[in-house]
């Protein structure tokens, strides 16, 4: 209680801005994700082949978790000198691997187009999209459809942090009086701590930026919802009752375990579950832009409100 008071007493005028707007854009959020509930629409079966989709989610889970990683540090190394790396080059070389985790993932859905799945599969009762699997997500895409997608993530995401904060305060009590093991560090991301050391006008923040508001979002959502996701979906089919729901809660836990972040692992979770079913309605562009929106006002509210963003 004495450090949320400390917290709060540190805040100032841009800290209570954000506190107030991003609450009024969680409480709108409750009422998207009403209107989300209501929506008409029923998930249609998968049609992609088994092989398909076994290579598409192998291909998801290798671009993500091993082209970043060696791309990201064969770049950095080229960058590295005596006195080591700067964070700009750290970021430039994170984007490098971004870049080419997506790409391969790109060129397989080339070469293989059904192992990466771009189109809405939600069955509504307007006029079915035709054309291609990507041209049927790109006419999917709408301002007003980010926008409710957003606001449903606001909401969704202030309610999994109340969570989180309820159950760390309580697993620390229950610590305290011997009961449990030691709760994990209430920390942020260690983005977030770079993020606040880098000024804003300078060529380091602007690699942050591209890195976290363009680089991530794409290779994210390439990876999680548009092989990872539809993979694990078919791999399922053969439950028809719980297939798909078992398949958005893996893919959630995998996109919050990724992070490796557990403070904010619950609201990662809530982040990657909601979004495989944005793009069974609306498509694979629409997760993108409402990743990159997520992420710029994220990435803003941190330099304009650092005490508030941090909390």
């Amino acid at each position: 209680m004495d450090e949320l008071t400390q917290s709060l007493d540190a805040l100032g005028p841009w800290d209570w801005a954000c506190v107030i707007v991003n609450l009024l854009a969680a409480f709108i959020g409750i009422y998207a994700l009403k209107c989300w509930r209501n929506l008409p629409g029923k998930a249609g079966a998968p049609t992609t082949l088994i092989s398909d989709a076994v290579m598409g989610l192998c291909t998801g889970l290798l671009a993500f978790g091993i082209i970043f990683g060696v791309v990201t540090g064969i770049v950095s190394q080229s960058f590295s000198t005596y006195f080591g790396i700067s964070q700009a080059h750290l970021f430039t070389s994170a984007f490098c691997g971004q870049l080419a985790a997506a790409t391969a993932m790109l060129g397989m859905g080339a070469v293989a187009p059904r192992t990466l799945d771009w189109a809405p599969c939600v069955e509504t009762d307007e006029p079915k999209l035709e054309g291609s699997p990507f041209r049927q997500a790109l006419r999917g895409f709408s301002v007003p459809r980010v926008l409710l997608g957003l606001l449903a993530i606001f909401a969704l995401g202030l309610a999994a942090t109340l969570v989180w904060k309820g159950v760390h305060v309580a697993w620390g009590q229950l610590f305290l009086h011997g009961w449990t093991g030691q709760p994990p560090a209430d920390e942020p991301q260690e983005i977030v701590d770079a993020v606040l050391k880098t000024d804003f006008d300078t060529w380091r923040f602007f690699t942050i930026a591209l890195a976290v508001t363009i680089g991530a979002p794409i290779m994210e959502e390439l990876a999680f919802r548009g092989m990872i996701y539809p993979g694990l979906r078919r791999l399922g089919a053969a439950s028809a009752t719980h297939g798909r729901w078992i398949a958005i809660v893996v893919t959630g836990a995998l996109f919050s375990a990724a992070h490796l972040s557990p403070s904010a692992a619950l609201p990662l979770f809530a982040f990657g579950a909601f979004m495989c079913l944005v793009r069974d309605r609306y498509g694979l562009l629409t997760c993108m832009a409402i990743h990159c929106c997520f992420n710029g006002w994220n990435l803003l509210w941190l330099k304009l409100a650092p005490n508030a963003s941090t909390l």
